[in-house]
């Protein structure tokens, strides 16, 4: 009998031991899981800019500095060019919300302006940049400002009273005739942006 007895406390002590083992695995998993989301919320918001999700200022960054290696290995050069939304603050004024609508239009339409190797970003609240493919010739620059501005023409599709256009200014900077550095490539082809805003 007490054998017996035993024997029924050993399987009791055996199976709460497996339930409490099952329960920690599954509170380990879920930690795990939730540490996971909260890094890959970081890295978003690290590197892409909130409202677009296109690459922000330091991925941008990053991405230039391997295009100049590629560049350096072919002996190529590329362009960098800047869009500045010249009339975001004004739309921004009339409400938040209106100005992302406005901003996330303005992302599509350059998605759908340029190449899928060409990469776009968001540098700034009213500011893109597009960095183009080493092997974009150079008389074919102008080709690619003005499809850029052919994709502005036309009104945002915004659900607004306000009429609101698009405004814009480009600036560009080339690769290594103007600039050899990512930040200078940035600041130069934004800053030629400014000066036409």
């Amino acid at each position: 009998m007490q054998e017996c007895e035993l024997y029924l406390y050993y399987i009791f002590f055996i199976v709460a031991l497996f339930l409490v083992s099952i329960f920690f695995n599954l509170k380990y998993r879920q930690e795990i899981k939730r540490r996971k989301e909260h890094d890959n919320i970081l890295i978003k918001n690290a590197y892409y800019h909130p409202v677009t999700s296109l690459p922000n200022k330091v991925n941008i960054k990053i991405v230039i500095s391997e295009q100049i290696q590629r560049a350096l290995r072919h002996d190529k050069s590329f362009l960098v060019m800047a869009i500045k939304m010249k009339n975001y603050h004004e739309v921004y004024l009339h409400s938040e919300v209106l100005a992302k609508e406005f901003m996330l239009e303005a992302s599509n339409r350059l998605l759908n302006s340029t190449r899928d190797e060409d990469i776009i970003g968001q540098i700034s609240d009213d500011t893109f940049v597009i960095v183009f493919n080493e092997y974009l010739e150079e008389e074919n620059y102008n080709i690619v400002r003005k499809r850029v501005e052919e994709a502005f023409e036309e009104q945002p599709e915004l659900n607004t009273k306000y009429n609101i256009e698009y405004k814009i200014a480009i600036g560009t900077c080339k690769y290594p005739d103007e600039a050899s550095s990512a930040d200078t490539l940035i600041e130069k082809a934004r800053k030629g942006a400014i000066s036409l805003a």
